[in-house]
């Protein structure tokens, strides 16, 4: 079997991946040639679909005049952090022209969902510090907002994999993920809360790395009343949290580190990289989930009273009306079902309404993280948080509520409250992502009236301003 290693973003050399090639062939049987992908990320108009168009020409190259040619078929896929949006790109995109696909995919904290860092590394900071330690002017702007959370590029890239994926298209890449749960030693990396966040490899988030994830979509039926519709795995990937790895570097990065105990990282790729039969994957899932558990109980028996927990979930909103145009004016609630009551289907304008959802949305508050939400400064209707589970699923059950405004009094959005369809094990799982897309329904019924023509009425009635003169309507307007 021959790999290819794809790396992260803003890499400037092929010292990024350390010693992993001749780690790889002396720990994994049967592993033949390693290639090592070089791409530039630093420039501000290249965006991740471009390094994706890129990496099937390279790989097409290959295909046609390496020699012996490579066979994709026979291949496998390692890549780490941005590299692995930019391998499931060129994935899907290789999968709608027919050509053959990896027999292995394997993301090593993968920015699959995203990273705190990316609107950071846009920053006036950002480029200070690629002027400073890089002696360069760019940050790869483009890349960063695509790595965004809640960007349209993750956004779209994510439903079409879970589709692709649930539709037997996959079905003959074996895709595994793994990421790491330790900051690092740095001391610069806790001056600034993106890079120390609890759950993280100072990067990503391991619910960022894992590719089992949900997507639902939530939007009004034509009687105004919720409909909900979710996508989760059919097949789940095994994922794997290496305890005390970070994301990069030579002490502790999941890539460059060999930990005195054992070369872990080398030892999960070669429990995916010797994966040929459905049996031999289902054993890894198992294998990997167990570990997975005893990690968590771990954490949660070393938690302190006081400490935020590495247990946690990602959850991006999107709001955007029907015709797909986003919303930034708005409210997003998560709710305690038990507190709110028979107030969950009532709007706000109901006082009794109004202070349930302040009660419920409060006895959820303190899952929430801090500097949460983000909201996407790009996309300007999509909002991330951040959420302790253990303190979360202490609230079940839960309601998701949405209201949107407009500066109007014309047209109105009709606020959406849905609880989780019971097609769905789980709105919001440990250590994984959840996308929720809103779509809400724009009531225009203030814009538009009918009047009766006859003898009585006067022609001359104008409407600007508003409201609409009542004499005449059919039918009558209702009274207050």
């Amino acid at each position: 079997m021959d790999v290819l290693l794809v790396h992260g973003y803003s890499e400037t050399s092929l010292s990024a991946y350390f010693g992993l090639p001749s780690r790889l062939q002396a720990g994994v049987p049967g592993i033949g040639r390693v290639a090592l992908a070089a791409f530039n990320s630093l420039d501000d108009t290249v965006t991740v679909d471009d390094l994706a168009d890129a990496m099937e020409v390279r790989v097409s190259a290959m295909e046609s005049s390496a020699s012996p040619p490579w066979d994709t078929a026979q291949s496998a896929i390692i890549c780490h952090s941005t590299g692995a949006i930019v391998a499931r790109r060129w994935l899907l995109n290789r999968l709608a022209s027919g050509k053959p696909l990896p027999s292995h995919l394997i993301s090593m904290a993968g920015a699959n969902h995203g990273s705190t860092l990316a609107l950071m590394g846009k920053s006036v900071l950002g480029y200070v510090q690629k002027l400073l330690l890089d002696h360069i002017v760019t940050v790869g702007s483009n890349v960063l907002t695509d790595l965004e959370y809640g960007s349209d590029f993750l956004l779209r890239l994510n439903r079409e994999w879970l589709e692709r994926s649930n539709d037997g298209s996959l079905d003959g890449v074996w895709t595994f993920s793994m990421g790491g749960d330790f900051v690092g030693t740095d001391k610069t990396l806790q001056i600034f809360w993106q890079t120390h966040e609890w759950g993280s490899d100072n990067t990503v988030r391991i619910s960022g790395a894992n590719l089992n994830y949900t997507i639902i979509d939530a939007s009004h039926d034509d009687q105004g009343q919720p409909l909900v519709t979710c996508l989760t795995p059919k097949r789940p990937v095994p994922h794997l949290v290496l305890t005390g790895y970070s994301h990069f570097g030579p002490v502790s990065g999941i890539v460059g580190w060999v930990d005195p105990a054992g070369d872990r990282a080398v030892g999960a790729l070669r429990d995916a990289l010797t994966v040929v039969t459905l049996e031999d994957y289902q054993r890894v899932q198992t294998e990997w989930d167990a570990q997975l558990q005893t990690w968590m109980t771990n954490k949660r028996q070393a938690r302190g009273p006081a400490d935020p927990s590495d247990i946690n979930s990602t959850l991006v909103f999107t709001m955007h009306d029907e015709g797909g145009r986003s919303i930034d004016d708005c409210l997003i609630a998560i709710l305690n079902q038990s507190q709110l009551g028979a107030a969950a289907n009532a709007t706000g304008s109901n006082p009794g309404a109004a202070a349930a959802h302040v009660a419920a949305a409060n006895a959820v508050s303190s899952a929430i993280i801090a500097h949460s939400p983000i909201q996407n400064d790009v996309e300007r209707g999509s909002y991330s948080f951040y959420i302790d589970y253990d303190t979360y699923v202490e609230t079940s059950p839960h309601v998701f509520h949405g209201e949107a405004a407009l500066p109007t009094q014309l047209v109105a959005f009709l606020p959406l409250t849905f609880t989780q369809p019971e097609s769905l094990p789980h709105a919001i799982a440990p250590n994984e992502c959840t996308y929720v897309s809103l779509t809400m329904k724009r009531d225009a019924d203030q814009m538009y009236a009918a009047y009766g023509f006859g003898p009585g009425l006067n022609l001359g009635t104008t409407w600007q301003p508003m409201p609409f003169p009542p004499d005449g309507q059919i039918p009558p307007p209702p009274v207050g």
